[in-house]
């Protein structure tokens, strides 16, 4: 799966259209990122600051282009121009999000909510507690069954019992 030139020149227009918006509303110039695409985990995307690179999912991004367009790009530009402007800080702070409201103009969300079963490489195995059903990896249900550690839920505090299938 690969990206076309054409659908890659018109992400590096919007990059640089959205880095256009940032340099006015901060009456500073900003270097246009390299765009990177990968195709492993789960993640929508990742900015590299001190690189000044942006790394999209091909997946993700062929499967769900239009949400890409709206958020995850934006998201992404926001941490560059977030770490140019204020240096090192929360990832999420208010400084990276008032860039997503002030100058792009889109709703921050710190993740994204995209189907990602599809791209585990690692079988998810099912637990429960009082909430329902929590899915663990293979590494975590190991360390269950060999007595090394127990997992309690975030919400309730129950301690994770395994469902039997």
């Amino acid at each position: 799966m690969t990206t076309s030139q054409h659908e890659l020149q018109r992400i590096t227009e919007y990059i640089n259209e959205l880095i256009k918006q940032a340099e006015m509303y901060f009456n500073r110039c900003f270097p246009p990122p390299a765009l990177y695409w990968f195709t492993s985990g789960t993640k929508a995307g990742y900015a590299v600051l001190n690189n000044n690179t942006l790394h999209l999912h091909e997946r993700l991004f062929a499967e769900h282009s239009a949400y890409y367009w709206s958020d995850v790009i934006p998201h992404e530009v926001a941490h560059l121009i977030t770490h140019q402007v204020f240096g090192r800080v929360k990832p999420h702070g208010k400084e990276w999000q008032s860039v997503m409201k002030y100058v792009f103009a889109v709703t921050p969300s710190t993740t994204h909510q995209l189907p990602i079963e599809h791209l585990r490489r690692v079988k998810q195995i099912k637990y429960m507690c009082r909430c329902g059903d929590i899915n663990l990896s293979m590494i975590r249900h190991n360390r269950v069954v060999q007595g090394k550690q127990t997992y309690r839920c975030r919400t309730c505090g129950d301690i994770l019992r395994k469902v039997d299938t």
